[in-house]
């Protein structure tokens, strides 16, 4: 009887215990805009793991951008814009003064893979021979961009999955919308992103998230704004979906920081690509330019004509000025687009290089097999990490970040965690990466850093 009594109440202790454990879990209600809702369903998830509270996502459609956060009953919101967190804000939707920003999306020109019609931006909707459509959103205030040019457009949908469609089928030549409404999409199109720059700050927007006045527990509701605003496990989520993280509004630090620190190592790593491989004519690349110190220093030093490709607009045009202001812009050209869909055809270059950027793609399979249909047969690619053989060894490893040696230049430093690495996406092996791109003729360089050489 004792036993049984002793058993009885060990089992009741327990249950209390779950209990009180389960009570102390809070359920976090979230509303975001449809578009953007798997990537923030990931983000969270990874915050319920950490803390064992709960989240729940609830999508909402364009047409429900007013009356849905109107009815009071979430905790967090994720407009689909800017204007929209605006309105928000006015209309007491939202505590103003718990904004914070998730990603970026930015007006673009999206073309179907390899871009066969050649479309270069915006400036190609004056081409009678081109059909356009238009994925319709909330914060157009872009209409500049448009006049006079309103009968180039054959179709407008706010459906993006109808439009990619469209694309795919060859029935629309090139598509204008936000960047975001074809992340991630199977079609793997070509996004030519705009600076705002040149056409003006509405075609970026940071997107935030709010608590609102209506949450039964802000602390922990802000405590998961914070979460997907701050932490870089949440923004690698975002990288790997294929979201910015940057509107462009700090443009000159692409020009100010590691370009200026770096600049000597660029010339040492186009002199090295020289006396290597001897190509001085034809076409090259740059993959990952910035603002175009290693391609200004590749025209310079060779006949080639040169493109750089960056992500960033405003660093793009930083490299276009940069060209204006050597007398090199006939054969020294810049284009914003992303490294997973390359905007040419096949065959084009002779030579691409790329210093830096393949720990910062979300896909690095994805982005060689880029690199190798684009290059022509018997070209070179020249691809990875590090400060050059031709960079002093006492001046290289003043350059390289803490913790980082010339051995795990594209990788993160012994001991280091995400969170101390400036490396969302490390690149561990080169012959893992080739053999799944399905590239044979490649050679691994481990003086100076980590490269790859890749061979067509």
């Amino acid at each position: 009887m004792r036993a049984r009594l002793i058993t009885i109440l060990a089992l009741a202790l327990l249950a209390g215990t779950l209990f009180a454990a389960s009570a102390s879990a809070v359920c976090i209600d979230v509303g975001v805009y449809e578009e953007y809702a798997p990537v923030v369903r990931d983000a969270a998830a990874v915050w319920v793991a950490d803390t064992g509270n709960q989240v729940i996502v609830h999508p909402f459609p364009h047409s429900q951008l007013m009356q849905f956060p109107a009815k009071g009953d979430m905790d967090v919101l994720v407009p689909s814009c800017n204007r929209s967190a605006d309105i928000w804000a006015q209309k007491g939707f939202v505590a103003v003064a718990s904004r914070k920003p998730l990603f970026c999306c930015r007006i673009s020109v999206i073309v179907a893979p390899g871009n066969p019609r050649a479309v270069k931006g915006i400036e190609d909707l004056d081409r009678a021979d081109l059909h356009w459509g238009k994925i319709s959103f909330c914060a157009w205030r872009g209409e500049d961009l448009l006049e006079g040019k309103e009968g180039r457009f054959i179709v407008e949908s706010a459906d993006a999955d109808l439009m990619m469609d469209l694309l795919a089928r060859g029935e629309v030549d090139a598509v204008l919308g936000w960047d975001t409404a074809v992340a991630g999409n199977p079609l793997n199109p070509v996004v030519l992103r705009l600076a705002c720059s040149r056409y003006g700050t509405p075609l970026a927007a940071l997107i935030p998230a709010f608590v609102t006045p209506s949450s039964d527990v802000p602390e922990t509701a802000g405590q998961l704004v914070d979460f997907l605003s701050q932490s870089l496990t949440a923004q690698d989520i975002y990288l790997k979906q294929g979201y910015m993280l940057d509107d462009g509004g700090d443009a000159r630090q692409y020009d100010t920081t590691a370009a200026k620190r770096f600049e000597a190592v660029y010339r040492n790593v186009v002199r090295q690509v020289i006396e290597d491989y001897g190509i001085t004519r034809g076409k090259a690349l740059d993959i990952g330019c910035g603002p175009g110190q290693m391609t200004l220093a590749l025209a310079r030093m060779t006949d080639l004509d040169v493109t750089g490709l960056d992500i960033e607009p405003e660093a793009v045009e930083i490299g276009r000025r940069h060209a204006e202001e050597a007398g090199l812009q006939s054969r020294l050209h810049f284009v914003s687009a992303d490294a997973h869909s390359l905007p040419f055809s096949e065959d084009t270059f002779n030579l691409i290089v790329s210093r830096g950027t393949l720990p910062f793609l979300r896909d690095q399979v994805l982005a060689v097999s880029e690199v190798y249909r684009v290059l022509k047969p018997g070209g070179v690619a020249f691809l990875g990490g590090g400060m050059g053989r031709l960079t002093p060894e006492e001046e290289a490893e003043k350059l390289y970040p803490s913790g980082v040696t010339p051995q795990k230049a594209l990788d993160w430093g012994p001991g280091q965690t995400r969170e101390d690495s400036i490396f969302p996406f490390p690149v561990r092996s080169f012959d893992a990466l080739m053999t799944e791109a399905g590239i044979s003729t490649y050679r691994v360089i481990e003086e100076g850093g980590r490269w790859v050489e890749i061979r067509k």
